[in-house]
């Protein structure tokens, strides 16, 4: 397989895997090598045997390829992950998650033991659901402590606007997680904290008011307007479900 006729799926799969996986949370070793396939090169990666070892992403790629009736690496199933689509909106979220619980729900062990059937209520076959319900640090912002918001604001997929943008530094200005009065939100008030500078390790390019996606402080894609107004909408959606938990608990 020539790099040019890779599957576009399997190219965007490795631009939002890739890092997570070169901090070590995630799949297994191979950054530089999803960073190769993610800039249109590596024609001779295993993109499909990195991701299965996925524990994260792989569950969510099987179930939404099943629903969505592709192969798991389609762009149409990866796409309805990171970001989420229209197409993926329209799963039946009760289903969707009857479907991941079977895979994720024998693996969790006790120390996950909230995934359950009481979960459903926030099921949503995308990225947010997994990073703000089934992963841990919703439940620890009680505490007080600053990691479970810098945490969950890193592995969240976010839209933000680039500001600058040459070969060597990006600055971006977008929305920043926030955890006020028992309340997790995105707060996009206009102080310097809105601003921040990203890494770019696939060698996009953009101009000032594109819109782009944030993943683990780097740049993972350039967003069409579309795509990075339904990303927001859907990270929003997920903590208004989440915060509705927190209220309860």
């Amino acid at each position: 397989m020539s790099a040019d006729s890779r599957p576009h799926g399997e190219r965007l799969f490795a631009r939002y895997a890739y890092h997570p996986n070169e901090k070590g949370y995630c799949g297994p070793d191979g950054a530089p090598l999803l960073a190769e396939v993610a800039r249109g090169e590596g024609a001779g990666v295993d993109v499909r045997g990195a991701a299965t070892r996925f524990s994260g992403a792989w569950p969510y790629l099987t179930v939404i390829g099943r629903l969505l009736a592709c192969d798991p690496l389609d762009e149409r199933a990866v796409r309805a992950y990171w970001t989420g689509s229209v197409e993926g909106d329209a799963i039946d979220p009760a289903v969707f998650w009857r479907e991941l619980l079977a895979i994720i729900g024998p693996r969790a062990g006790s120390y996950w033991a909230y995934l359950d059937e009481s979960l459903a209520a926030e099921a949503a076959p995308h990225h947010a659901f997994h990073v703000f319900g089934v992963y841990p640090w919703t439940r620890l912002l009680s505490t007080g402590r600053p990691e479970p918001v810098e945490v969950l604001e890193s592995c969240a997929i976010l839209p933000a606007t680039v500001v600058h943008a040459d070969a060597t530094h990006w600055r971006v200005r977008g929305l920043r997680l926030v955890y006020r009065e028992g309340i997790l939100a995105l707060d996009d008030s206009d102080d310097a904290n809105a601003e921040r500078d990203v890494t770019v390790p696939f060698g996009d390019t953009a101009t000032a008011g594109e819109k782009v996606a944030i993943h683990w402080g780097a740049v993972a894609e350039v967003l069409d307007g579309e795509t990075a107004g339904g990303l927001e909408a859907r990270v929003s959606a997920q903590l208004a479900r989440v915060n509705a938990r927190l209220a309860a608990s």
